[in-house]
């Protein structure tokens, strides 16, 4: 067994963790294409890839960059803090184990925000004696499950669906009939680009709250690059939503095997009243087996629409460790923890009407 923790990523060691990510991955967080678009254009801190080779092999991979909190190197995920789940990859539980004894070797500190708190990389980690470790949940995602066969018919009512067909037919009434399609190839994706990119601007126009748009500076050529790799790959599906041949509404997934993980989703205000998002949703729903979807997961953050269609959520949250033993690290951390936990009471009692 090998551990490194690289500063570079060659042609080599991406294919090898591109191969890796599909063999074992459950998250599109984890992929290159994500962690490297995302260091490309939006870079915070060096490289920090963690890997383990077994007989030449590419075993364990956790994508991480270095930051520095009060003095102290911090490795976070590559690409944290914009919505995502991530994990570790890893072909069997010794891969894991060796992954996680081998950080410990660095010094560095881990801080690791998005984890699911079921994720065997928490677990590895807290059972591994060269670290001291916590684990903070902090957020939910909703997960809608879809086995094959099944329909909106069979998540909502009666009296749901039939509110959603009238509005349907309302706007056929005025000109602006509904059409749901698929945006999957990279062709396709350059086509309905300045589509998405103007219904995310006026959404955000309108909205004025502080959601991301991704589809807008500084993050605008990360997500379009990252969604045509993803799209190459064949893991992009994103639904939109044409009123009267107009596109004011998407909703976008990422694949990976029969799930689905919704990254942003956004509609222009003038639909609003429509609401776009539970239509595209239904349209998801029933059209799940054609594209070979049996799980949406909805990703961080509860909200009406995804609590009236989810059938479970999971938990999330950050997973702090610091080597064994070193006291200055674990001080600061702490002081660091804290005040974080001050900031987010802080927003939370801003947000409440």
């Amino acid at each position: 067994m090998t551990f490194d923790l690289r500063t570079s990523v060659d042609e080599q060691l991406r294919a090898d963790w591109a191969e890796l990510a599909e063999q074992v991955g459950t998250r599109f967080a984890s992929r290159p294409s994500y962690g490297l678009s995302w260091h490309r254009h939006l870079a915070r801190g060096p490289l920090r890839i963690a890997t383990v080779h077994r007989d030449g092999r590419l075993v364990a991979l956790l994508p991480l960059h270095e930051r520095r909190r009060f003095g102290v190197p911090v490795l976070r995920l590559l690409g944290h803090g914009l919505g995502t789940v991530s994990e570790a990859l890893a072909t069997d539980e010794q891969a894991l184990t060796d992954l996680v004894s081998g950080l410990a070797t660095t010094g560095a500190v881990l801080e690791l925000t998005h984890l699911p708190a079921s994720s065997t990389l928490v677990t590895a980690v807290h059972r591994d004696p060269g670290w001291d470790s916590t684990f903070d949940p902090d957020d939910h995602c909703p997960v809608i499950e879809l086995p094959v066969g099944t329909r909106a018919a069979d998540l909502r009512s009666k009296s749901t669906l039939s509110r959603a067909a009238s509005t349907r037919r309302k706007l056929e009434r005025e000109g602006a009939g509904l059409q749901v399609e698929t945006v999957r190839t990279p062709e396709e994706l350059d086509a309905r680009w300045d589509d998405i990119v103007a219904t995310a601007a006026a959404a955000q126009n309108d909205e004025g709250d502080d959601r991301l748009n991704l589809c807008a500076p500084p993050h605008d050529q990360f997500t379009r690059e990252f969604l045509r790799q993803e799209a190459a790959d064949g893991h992009l599906l994103l639904w939109g939503g044409t009123f009267g041949g107009i596109w004011g509404a998407h909703f976008a997934t990422l694949r990976t095997g029969h799930t689905a993980e919704l990254w942003f989703t956004r509609f222009d205000p003038d639909r609003g009243r429509s609401r776009p998002g539970h239509l595209l949703i239904e349209a998801v729903c029933d059209q799940h087996d054609d594209v070979d979807v049996t799980r949406v997961d909805l990703l961080i953050g509860r909200s009406r629409y995804k609590r009236d269609w989810q059938s479970h959520e999971y938990a999330v949250g950050t997973l702090t460790a610091v080597p064994a033993g070193n006291r200055t690290a674990r001080s600061r951390m702490a002081a660091a923890e804290h005040s974080v936990r001050i900031l987010r009471a802080v927003a939370e009692r801003a947000r409440r009407p």
